[in-house]
């Protein structure tokens, strides 16, 4: 998450990410991929997201750029849940709904997010691999990103949520030494 959003705002943005998951259960993918637009379009702009986020800025004048820029690029259950944001003034969790909304799909679609680290780059077979035996035995559709550290010298770092499995050479050379 690229804000620091304070307990009680990210349970808002957590009921938020939900209501809007029960409206768009048949849609997830592309309210994803609308939030996402939404998201690329106003906070990486730094003058957009000045303007959507001032409080001195009209709703009616938000809700004008809203329509101008979104109306025809984003589906009505996103448009709406945009406007009751904006309504609610609550558009500044927009980022920490982004993010669990994503999450909460990769959820219910049963997918899991892994992070892959290896001394050196993995190829292409070996990449493919690792997804499949990983999605083997989590029982879902993995979905992998990979770093490298030369400094684990060789093996695999895999973290998954919050737990870490470490193969690699230098965890083995710690605990070698530890003996």
């Amino acid at each position: 998450m690229n804000n620091t959003v304070d307990i009680k705002n990210m349970k808002v943005a957590k009921r938020y990410a939900t209501a809007l998951i029960e409206c768009s259960y048949d849609f997830l993918d592309e309210v994803l991929e609308n939030l996402k637009l939404v998201d690329e379009t106003i906070f990486q702009n730094k003058e957009l997201k000045t303007f959507f986020l001032h409080p001195v800025v009209s709703l009616k004048d938000k809700k004008d750029v809203i329509d101008q820029v979104f109306k025809d690029k984003i589906n009505n259950i996103t448009y709406n849940f945009i406007g009751t944001l904006l309504d609610e003034n609550r558009f500044i969790i927009f980022k920490s709904i982004l993010d669990l909304y994503g999450k909460q799909t990769e959820k219910i679609k049963n997918m899991q997010r892994v992070q892959v680290i290896s001394a050196v780059g993995l190829d292409d077979d070996a990449k493919a691999r690792l997804s499949e035996k990983l999605a083997e035995k989590m029982k879902k559709q993995v979905i992998l990103n990979y770093d490298t550290d030369e400094s684990i010298m060789g093996g695999l770092v895999v973290k998954v949520e919050d737990k870490i499995i470490d193969l690699s050479l230098k965890r083995k050379f710690e605990n070698l030494r530890k003996i």
